[in-house]
């Protein structure tokens, strides 16, 4: 009769911290500030939209928003955003995105050499300095 007893508080205590420690963690997250700390500048939202929007926000494509899910921008970390813009000024710097069949089919959404060095400039805006 006791067994029982003690096992089901010995679950509900686990329970109780598993579910503590987990809320300290979230909270320490989001107390470096880094959450919703950097969304996109309207100059790059504005070449976004023209070019990246259609494919990489919800409910775009499935394989493009794997990479780069731009509805989600401010849940993703500094370090993610850093890492994501990065990658954004690679890609259209090399001419691989946005890819050829929407270059095609929409020759006014591809980037200007303009538009590249302003979310190349805007990636390097968002580097984390190494410690």
């Amino acid at each position: 009769m006791k067994k029982p007893i003690i096992i089901t508080l010995a679950i509900v205590a686990f329970l109780f911290f598993t579910t503590l420690i987990i809320s300290q963690l979230m909270g320490q997250s989001s107390a470096k500030g880094g959450v919703m700390d950097k969304p996109i500048p309207a100059n790059v939202m504005k070449i976004a939209e023209k070019s990246c929007v259609h494919c990489h926000s919800e409910p775009g494509d499935f394989m493009a928003i794997s990479h780069l899910n731009l509805s989600n921008w401010n849940k993703y970390s500094p370090e993610k955003q850093a890492a994501k813009a990065s990658a954004m000024c690679m890609k259209v710097t090399e001419d691989k995105m946005p890819p050829k069949h929407f270059r095609k089919n929409h020759p006014d959404g591809v980037p200007t050499q303009e538009e590249v060095k302003t979310i190349c400039n805007w990636a390097k805006s968002l580097e984390i300095p190494k410690k």
